[in-house]
């Protein structure tokens, strides 16, 4: 019976060490998925900014050429109110 409970003590050890490798290196792999993720989002923000930028830089566009434009003159006066308006806001905050 000595024998048998021997046996029975080796193969619990045993998988407790396969349970122990096996939770390491789910440990690892969740690790470096965390750092992907961390990486991942990092890249999403710098392309949002660079679709912001961009974005920036057509809304500017459209209104030079409305400007420039003699058929534009009412889209023109409203982007500029709105951007006026922005403005205002921006100030109003700076106060506070």
């Amino acid at each position: 019976m000595n024998e048998e409970y021997n046996k029975v003590l080796q193969k619990l050890n045993e998988n407790i060490a396969n349970v122990i490798l096996l939770y390491n290196k789910e440990k690892e792999h969740c690790n470096e998925l965390s750092k992907e993720v961390r990486m991942l989002n990092e890249e999403l923000n710098i392309y949002k900014n660079k679709y912001k930028e961009i974005d920036n830089k057509y809304e500017n566009l459209k209104l030079a050429k409305a400007i420039n434009s003699e058929v534009g003159d009412s889209e023109a006066k409203i982007k500029l109110n709105r951007i006026i308006r922005e403005i205002d806001n921006c100030i109003a905050l700076l106060n506070k």
